[in-house]
């Protein structure tokens, strides 16, 4: 039976057929698999967390299937389990995700305050406008919407089609580029 024929025959297997089969080291089973219910695993998990963070989801996905393949009952239907898998993958990215955003929170807000006394301490708003605009285009435009304009990371997320947590970093990366470009300007002026 040629290779060609075998791909043929999966193709007409049940997922739950084919997950037998894996159980058995059927690596071509295991292909099919991903064939059939990755498009579809990838659009739901873009559609909850984005298609970087679902790229990542759905790799890790298919690893738990593979880790937990002798777990499975070929009793119960293949699609509920690994959407169950899915699910269990999200919970964990969402607590994670909240957990870094608590403190990262924590962390900004902590350095935005320390930055914001500092900024209101310099001596000269001219100094502060080199500052900025030596930052990078989207450093300096998430800066001035967040407070400038009082934007939250998840509108100047939105506007900038980026995550939230990358808006936070950029925030984060342009005040401390700022704090050192004033603390250099401010030695200088002491040098004088």
């Amino acid at each position: 039976m040629s290779s060609e024929s075998r791909q043929i025959d999966r193709k007409d297997l049940t997922d739950e057929e084919l997950m037998e089969l894996y159980q058995s080291s059927d690596y071509l089973a295991f292909e099919m698999l991903y064939q059939r219910h990755s498009g579809r695993i990838y659009k739901y998990l873009t559609g909850k967390v984005g298609s970087e963070i679902g790229q990542e989801l759905l790799q890790d996905t298919f690893a738990r299937i593979h880790k937990s393949r002798d777990k499975y009952n070929i009793q119960f239907p293949f699609l509920p389990w690994v959407f169950t898998i899915v699910r269990n993958l999200l919970r964990d990215y969402y607590k994670k995700a909240e957990t870094q955003t608590v403190q990262n929170s924590v962390g900004l807000e902590a350095l935005s305050l320390e930055a914001s006394s500092e900024l209101t301490s310099v001596g000269s708003l001219s100094q502060l406008e080199v500052s900025l605009e030596s930052l990078p285009d989207h450093q300096r435009r998430a800066l001035r919407l967040r407070y400038l304009d009082d934007w939250t990371f998840e509108k100047i997320a939105e506007e900038i089609e980026t995550s939230p947590q990358n808006v936070r970093q950029l925030i984060s990366r342009g005040l401390k580029k700022i704090r050192a470009s004033l603390n250099s300007q401010d030695g200088e002026s002491h040098e004088k």
